[in-house]
């Protein structure tokens, strides 16, 4: 199940602190990467990343722990019209459910969510099932999969994780993708604007005319 918090108004990060933040000193999150344009990823966020936050003009979080979000990190989500979208996976070993993470996974591929920023406690196992299964989804070969996920688990990393990730469908997430159509727009920005397919199937009829 997925709980979404509208903590804020509108879209992208705004200028407002939420508190916790330096402006001379910019820290990532832990563990924090970016996965491709538009997402990226972290261990749980502190206060005193809250600046660092601020440059990636966030819109959406997709949170991957069942315990409360920290009030401190909601009044900064609030500040900044930044919209979280939690998820309640259990950190335990091989308690990955497949449900949950194909609802994350749509979040992610749908850009209106986009900048994202994906993160569980320590950015490690909850996290790294998310963006291996991502990359299945993106056609990824399993041993670049496999890689990326074991260099942020390091040495913690698992093998469940890893046969949950050889053993996730992304069928099913391909067919939610019939109704979406990701065009690309700007001189080489490779900003991605989201067109129903609808307004496309009117597009082309009016270009056939």
């Amino acid at each position: 199940m997925c709980l979404i918090m509208e903590v804020g108004v509108g879209g992208g990060g705004g200028g407002g602190g939420g508190g916790g933040e330096n402006n001379d000193v910019l820290v990532p999150p832990t563990n924090f990467s970016m996965v491709e344009e538009g997402i990226c990823r972290s261990a749980l966020p502190q206060p005193d990343n809250f600046g660092f936050l601020l440059t990636l003009n966030l819109r959406s979080i997709v949170y991957l722990c069942p315990e409360p979000y920290p009030e401190e990190s909601l009044k900064f989500l609030a500040a900044n019209n930044i919209r979280l979208f939690q998820f309640g996976i259990e950190g335990k070993t091989g308690s990955i459910p497949s449900s949950s993470i194909m609802e994350a996974l749509k979040i992610l591929i749908d850009v209106r969510n986009h900048p994202v920023l994906i993160h569980c406690k320590r950015g490690k196992h909850r996290t790294g099932c998310l963006v291996g299964c991502l990359r299945k989804f993106q056609n990824w070969c399993l041993t670049a999969v496999f890689e990326e996920y074991q260099r942020f688990a390091g040495v913690k990393s698992r093998s469940t994780d890893l046969a949950f990730i050889e053993k996730f469908d992304s069928v099913c997430l391909r067919q939610c993708l019939y109704s979406l159509i990701y065009q690309y727009q700007g001189y080489g920005s490779n900003k991605r604007r989201l067109l129903y397919k609808e307004e496309n199937l009117q597009k082309s009829r009016v270009t056939s005319r």
